[in-house]
């Protein structure tokens, strides 16, 4: 539960609003790690922002690396109403996220996509000095 200390930097935040079964692609990223480094980064996935209601029948999502060589694969893997855990990702690389959802329902839920790092980029164009 203390996670979010040792990731305080969020980097990506997107809400989608969906129902039914659907993919969601979030376009490709980089993080703030720097280039030729690999650290962690926390993913955070929330399937539904209010009380469980047993409307999710399941979510499966890859993160993976632009060039297909880094792939990470989570299936099934929410309880209750959200997923969170570590990946060691590469600052060279840039990185895509898929999501496939099913709900029972043709009410709209919510997914929260988040991702943290403990590394802080502005992204801000510096001038060469």
């Amino acid at each position: 539960m203390t996670w979010g200390l040792h990731f305080p930097y969020q980097f990506l935040a997107q809400n989608f609003v969906v129902s039914g079964s659907g993919r969601i692609e979030i376009p490709a990223f980089k993080t703030p790690i720097p280039p030729h480094v690999q650290g962690p980064c926390l993913y955070a996935v929330t399937v539904q922002n209010h009380p469980p209601d047993r409307s999710i029948v399941s979510i499966n999502f890859t993160i993976e690396s632009t060039d297909e060589y880094n792939v990470q694969i989570f299936s099934d893997s929410v309880y209750g109403k959200a997923q969170l855990d570590v990946l060691k990702l590469s600052g060279s690389l840039s990185y895509k996220w898929t999501i496939d959802y099913h709900y029972n329902t043709d009410e709209p839920q919510i997914i929260e996509c988040r991702m943290y790092c403990e590394r802080y980029h502005d992204f801000l164009p510096l001038p060469d000095y």
